[in-house]
């Protein structure tokens, strides 16, 4: 599925996390980072931008362990690999134990309480393991109906699964959701499950999205609406 044939009439939003409701991306890229420091993987910002941004934590350590892109490729057994996330998942917690309502994103805290008041159903699609945690510590866990993670389902981005699953769990029909996503791979789920999809972002790099905002920084819901009605 891609793009609902109809105009759009959004009953849920189903938000991402990282890079979209808090500005823990940067946090996930330094503690990928410190582990290909210091397992001599060659590793930089534009290499975790370009190709991890929006991975599950699995296909993230996939890439960095076996692309062309950092010169490495390394067959290593599941214990093997699983004490690697384990590192980095502690390390990025390290960075992330002081998180709170002033790491929010603009826009997002009047975003999600125009969308409460306005009786739209509000859900998490994440591939995050720790969103739970993170939304706690943002303060903001009480104004979602649902939360689908990393933990949800098999199948996480590029698949649409979290999201569809999400919907499932909220009563929503696909079509009537709108997805809102930072990552390319975000944006491929979203249109798979047959959502409309804001990306948030460089328009190159979401480009597929039925409509793209720099930020959500001063947009209000009737915005989204009106920019999706002529997109």
């Amino acid at each position: 599925m891609h793009k609902p044939e109809r105009d759009p009439y959004i009953a849920a939003v189903i938000f991402d996390l990282d890079g979209v409701i808090t500005n823990t991306v940067y946090f996930h890229y330094l503690s990928w980072q410190r582990l290909a420091d210091e397992e001599g993987i060659p590793f930089d910002k534009a290499i975790h931008d370009r190709h991890m941004l929006g991975l599950n934590r699995e296909d993230a350590l996939s890439y960095l362990l076996n692309s062309s892109a950092t010169h490495a490729s390394r067959q290593i057994s599941q214990p093997q690999q699983q004490l690697l996330l384990n590192r980095k998942n502690d390390y990025y917690l390290e960075l992330i134990a002081e998180l709170d309502a002033k790491n929010l994103l603009p826009g997002i805290s009047n975003l999600l309480l125009e969308l409460h008041r306005a009786g739209v159903k509000i859900a998490l699609g994440s591939s995050s393991k720790n969103a739970e945690f993170v939304l706690n510590r943002l303060g903001i866990i009480r104004l979602f109906d649902f939360i689908a993670d990393g933990y949800s389902v098999p199948h996480l981005k590029p698949a649409p699964d979290v999201f569809l699953y999400a919907a499932e769990s909220i009563n929503i029909p696909p079509h009537d959701c709108l997805v809102i996503e930072d990552a390319p791979a975000g944006v491929a789920a979203g249109l798979a499950a047959g959502m409309w999809v804001l990306g948030v972002g460089p328009f190159e790099r979401l480009k597929s999205a039925h409509l793209v905002l720099s930020t959500l920084g001063d947009t209000s819901w009737r915005d989204i609406l009106s920019k999706l009605n002529y997109a």
